[in-house]
């Protein structure tokens, strides 16, 4: 047994914990910082479904470990199992005893697993960020797999039917909403993505409810999916991939409070109700939403790595200039050349939380002319506040730009943009990298548009008259 004493601890080294350590590094330079993590070998979570086709293989999905030993960190292989906050002391399963003045809990989530008959059948997994169980599945599992069910039509449960349909096994999706990424997505959005897969060979099911994860003859394995009202589905193998929980063991334990959504309770410089010392960032943090304040569900590593940046910036005394004002919520994925993308709030949501919405839609050539090379179509959508003209959110269908426009979106609804800003806005362009016209700009001219129509109704008028 061992007694190591740090200026700051972060316990676990996933997105957040990482990126609270470099900023912690920085930031507070005269500081020693510890990152501990139980494994040797971490994975980037956003690229674990690419692990079983585009990348073909766990080692070429690495986060590395550089960027927080070249800011002066340093990274501990170990688990947590009590922390006493009265003492400022951590103990590993080692026996290790760390000795802190500065707690972060990164912990992460852990994956739901539905109260169904059958989940423990031999064949039946979820998608962990742990590099030994990830290969494992890769090299073991996979291989032997000729017909796979998803439950759970989010992004992970998309993203894995399209990658691991590249290897020609039979995929089908299970989701018991009316469209698959119906959380993030307006309808139309969902059903492009459905119409995507399909078009690649992915088997859709939708408002299905899984009743039962049946075994094989040999009774040990899973050979059906029982969905209600349909005959039974023969299957290899089950993923449940319908979201995670967070992992607050260690919280619950230390007397912190939790929200009653299951996160750990924060402010908005990541600190605990209990102790201004301790924070808790990432997955295992409560999140509010930018607009209501109600609580968010989006566990997303740029969300958790946001929320490090914050954390590691005012540990040692508040800076205004970094806070969290809550989460916008922005996603982005793609499915063979067709991309999708989204940003605070949807249409659909916003009517839900009764905000008066004014929406301007946009499509056009994201390269400019139209016949250059490699040209896509990209839909935008943007919604806006009907009173204020304020953006609250939007979302995108496209190519390769996809992925920079919705992060744009993102930075236009936390600097409260207006459509007239936006309609207005200064921007470059190039032939072979941008549209000639920004879609923000062409769908915030749109919105503007409809309305000023009712109030000038000269403007669809006979321009003679």
């Amino acid at each position: 047994m061992a007694e190591i004493v740090t200026d700051i601890l972060i316990v676990g080294g996933g997105p957040a914990g990482m990126m609270t350590g470099i900023t912690a590094a920085q930031f507070s330079p005269h500081k020693k910082v510890l990152v501990i993590r139980p494994e040797t070998d971490a994975v980037i979570p956003c690229g674990i479904p690419y692990i079983f086709g585009t990348l073909g293989g766990t080692d070429e999905d690495m986060a590395g470990r550089a960027p927080l030993l070249a800011a002066g960190g340093r990274l501990q292989i170990g688990a947590a199992q009590q922390i006493d906050r009265v003492a400022h002391t951590a103990t590993l399963a080692n026996g290790d005893v760390i000795r802190w003045e500065r707690l972060v809990l990164a912990t992460g989530a852990e994956n739901f697993i539905p109260p169904i008959p059958g989940t423990g059948l031999e064949g039946v997994f979820s998608i962990r960020k742990d590099y030994d169980y990830l290969d494992t599945l890769f090299s073991t599992l996979i291989p032997q797999i000729k017909k796979l069910a998803i439950i759970g039509g989010g992004f992970i449960g998309v993203e894995f039917a399209d990658e691991i349909r590249k290897r020609g096994i039979e995929v089908h999706i299970v989701e018991m909403l009316p469209h698959l990424m119906q959380a993030a997505f307006d309808p139309d959005a969902c059903a492009a993505v459905e119409k995507q897969l399909r078009a690649h060979g992915v088997h859709i099911h939708t408002g299905a409810r899984v009743e039962a994860l049946l075994p094989d003859s040999g009774g040990k394995r899973v050979g059906q999916i029982q969905i209600a009202g349909q005959e039974a589905l023969t299957v290899d193998a089950v993923l449940i991939a319908i979201g995670t929980r967070p992992q607050v063991a260690l919280a619950r334990d230390m007397g912190l409070t939790l929200s009653r959504s299951g996160g750990i309770w924060v402010d908005a410089f990541q600190r605990s109700r209990e102790d201004p010392n301790i924070f808790a960032v990432g997955d295992c943090a409560h999140k509010q939403d930018f607009f209501t304040r109600k609580a968010n569900h989006a566990m997303i590593a740029s969300q958790a790595a946001a929320e490090g940046r914050i954390a590691g910036m005012n540990l040692y005394g508040l800076r205004q200039l970094r806070y969290n004002a809550g989460s916008v919520s922005i996603y982005a994925s793609e499915i063979d050349g067709l991309a999708f993308g989204v940003a605070g709030l949807t249409q659909r949501q916003a009517e839900l939380e009764g905000f008066p919405i004014l929406v301007g839609e946009t499509r056009l050539p994201d390269h400019h002319p139209a016949s250059m090379p490699n040209t896509t179509e990209i839909y935008c959508r943007i919604i806006f506040a009907a009173d204020s003209l304020q953006i609250l959110g939007g979302q995108i269908l496209g190519g390769a730009t996809t992925g920079e426009l919705v992060n744009t979106i993102g930075l236009a609804i936390q600097m409260h943009a207006s459509a007239p800003d936006l309609a207005s806005m200064q921007f470059g362009s190039q032939p072979r990298l941008t549209p000639s016209l920004h879609p923000l700009v062409a769908a915030a001219g749109d919105a503007l548009r409809r309305h000023y129509e009712p109030l000038h109704p000269c403007v669809t008028g006979d321009p003679h008259a």
